[in-house]
């Protein structure tokens, strides 16, 4: 496949710097007559804001990413600068807003994972979003790697359900309610957490409304909040369980941010794109042949998704009806029973239309990169929506 095929082209949004020049202007000319009756209304200083990257180039120290390889709906492009040994910055021009979630995996089929450090309005200059991301090996040692980026502050959805939040900390003390501006959650209410053991971690939510059919196996996905190599995943699929481990698989306590939706993309949109979500259940294979549950936002109910296995913990999952020439993926591993630690993590290889449908494929890897059968849980969405 060719790699032109598998990430969006990247695409202006509204003209942020636009608005704000034409602000000044009109500003300037008041001064000379009366205002109007009726202002202009001022950009939103936290726009809605979502985003999709793919970083092909993990040696270069600074690149423009062109060529259909990465999205956002801010007013610029996106930036990739390399600050150090598997340490990087993802600038989004014009993107500057508050709130929200980033979420990172590696690309490319190795044992690597990675994390999210933070993201934060540019302190000087243009109004640009920044991202720190890190990538370690298998050992846990920093490496250079190519990795997906999504990130979204969506907070209005037209059906199903959204949920994002943002734990702020690594030991919290009993029941913590999250402050408003680390979560939002579709169905109302608020978002706490937990810590019920040593990297081990409980969120408490609203259960998902009875419109959603009970939504048992929703899109969901979870990244460690650092700069140290941490990895964390779910429970079972509907179970709202975390576990965070080290390269060794060692449980230690960690930040994490989860995304968590039913009839939604991993963005947050629910109209406009072609997307779908689907649980693989790697650690009960059956010869070439994969189980597990999906929703394609293409066919009506639930399905529309099948699981081939390649190899040892390597798999293909295609999502009919999403085949476009742009879009993004991603994947998370799961655990298989209550209480059990992870037993290793997931990383994208590659993604590409096949006819009408879409192929994701993924490599699996127990700790210190051996390929093993582990559940995977991958999501797929089309950008621009198509």
């Amino acid at each position: 496949m060719q790699t032109d095929e598998r990430v969006p082209r990247a695409r202006r949004g509204r003209t942020l710097r636009g608005a704000v020049a034409l602000v000044v202007l009109l500003a300037g000319a008041a001064l000379a007559r009366p205002a109007p009756a009726a202002a202009d209304r001022l950009p939103d200083p936290n726009p809605t804001v979502t985003a999709t990257v793919w970083a092909h180039s993990p040696t270069t120290a600074e690149y423009r990413i062109t060529g259909g390889y990465s999205a956002h709906s801010g007013d610029g492009d996106v930036v990739v600068r390399r600050t150090g040994t598997g340490a990087y910055t993802v600038v989004l021009e014009g993107a500057a807003t508050s709130g929200g979630v980033t979420h990172a995996v590696a690309y490319g089929g190795g044992p690597v994972f990675c994390t999210v450090v933070s993201w934060y309005r540019s302190p000087i200059g243009a109004p640009d979003l920044l991202i720190q991301v890190r990538c370690f090996a298998a050992t846990g040692s920093p490496v250079d790697s190519r990795f997906v980026a999504t990130f979204t502050n969506v907070r209005q959805v037209g059906q199903g359900r959204l949920a994002w939040f943002v734990t702020d900390q690594a030991q919290p003390t009993g029941v913590r309610t999250l402050p408003a501006a680390y979560r939002y959650d579709s169905t109302g209410g608020t978002i706490s957490y937990e810590r019920l053991d040593k990297g081990r971690y409980r969120f408490l939510m609203n259960p998902n409304p009875p419109s959603e059919g009970g939504a048992t196996f929703p899109m969901a996905h979870v990244t460690a909040l650092g700069g140290t190599a941490v990895h964390c995943q779910l429970d079972p699929p509907d179970v709202w369980v975390v576990h965070c481990a080290n390269a060794a698989g060692n449980p230690v306590d960690a930040r994490f941010v989860v995304t968590y939706g039913s009839r939604v993309d991993l963005l947050g949109r629910a109209f406009g794109p072609r997307f779908a979500s689907g649980v693989f259940y790697g650690e009960d294979v059956r010869d070439t042949w994969i189980g597990g549950e999906s929703y394609n936002s293409t066919i009506p109910g639930f399905g529309g998704a099948a699981g081939t296995v390649l190899g040892t913990g390597r798999y293909q999952a295609r999502f009919a009806g999403t085949g476009t020439g742009y879009g993004t993926a991603f994947v998370n591993s799961f655990a298989t029973s209550l209480g059990r630690p992870p037993r290793g993590y997931c990383v994208l290889a590659g993604w590409s239309p096949s006819g009408a449908d879409t192929l994701v494929s993924v490599n699996c890897y127990a700790w210190l990169g051996v390929p093993a059968n582990l559940n995977a849980r991958i999501s797929y969405t089309t950008w621009p929506a198509a």
